[in-house]
């Protein structure tokens, strides 16, 4: 008998368990920006978590230290980026300033959130766009900040360089945006001595998320006042 009521109430927790788990599935939303700064302290003006700034900073030194292009004298080096911007390194070889950093948030958040974010900002800016939100709203950036805060595998970071584009301008880049574009550096030792897959190296940098454990093993906020100076130039956003 004690046995028959214990399979009874069993099987009505499962049943419980079941129908809970039939409930409607709230809706979520896809968000991605990219950031475009030359400071650590730039990226925290834009309302995003500190340690994210310092950590997507830290990534993106250490891979402009794993990728920028190499060269034997400083006028090839120039011709890829801008005039005076390359520098000697401690082998005799030039290489390019790192010029900033590029933050990419990419991730979902739940119409809860949503709806959480908007209650803290003002009338006219929750009550604007029905339940959903555009790209370029307040929303977008406070739902960005908070969804980097919570879950750390939702944004990566590039390094970027300055260069001359077709036009003559100056423009910053990462190196993966300008392969795409079809730059080369045939000019650079990685393409010149055999490193045939040096596009796939960069490319690569490109999709790699954050890791705050090692960033912060690598100096963290340790090594943010540095970057806090910038390289000269405004940082945008886009």
């Amino acid at each position: 008998m004690k046995r028959s009521k214990y399979v009874q109430l069993s099987l009505a927790a499962s049943v419980a368990m079941a129908i809970s788990g039939c409930g409607p599935t709230e809706k979520t939303y896809a968000v991605q920006k990219k950031y475009n700064f030359q400071s650590v302290q730039q990226c925290a003006d834009e309302k995003l978590p500190v340690d994210v700034c310092s950590d997507a900073y830290m990534t993106a030194m250490a891979e402009h230290r794993r990728i920028a292009p190499v060269y034997d004298n400083q006028a090839d080096c120039d011709a890829d980026f801008v005039a005076d911007w390359c520098q000697q390194d401690s082998a005799g070889k030039f290489i390019p300033k790192l010029g900033g950093f590029e933050l990419t948030a990419d991730g979902q958040v739940t119409q809860s959130q949503v709806d959480a974010a908007k209650a803290q900002l003002p009338a006219s800016e929750a009550n604007s766009g029905g339940s959903g939100f555009s790209t370029s709203s307040l929303l977008t950036g406070l739902l960005i900040g908070n969804m980097l805060s919570s879950n750390r595998n939702s944004y990566y970071s590039e390094p970027v360089y300055r260069y001359r584009d077709d036009r003559g301008s100056y423009s910053n880049s990462t190196l993966s945006q300008r392969i795409a574009k079809g730059s080369t550096f045939t000019k650079s030792n990685q393409a010149r001595y055999g490193s045939s897959n040096y596009a796939d190296s960069v490319r690569s940098s490109s999709s790699k998320p954050v890791s705050v454990a090692s960033s912060t093993s690598r100096g963290g906020f340790g090594s943010k006042a540095s970057a806090r100076s910038g390289w000269g130039g405004g940082g945008s956003s886009s």
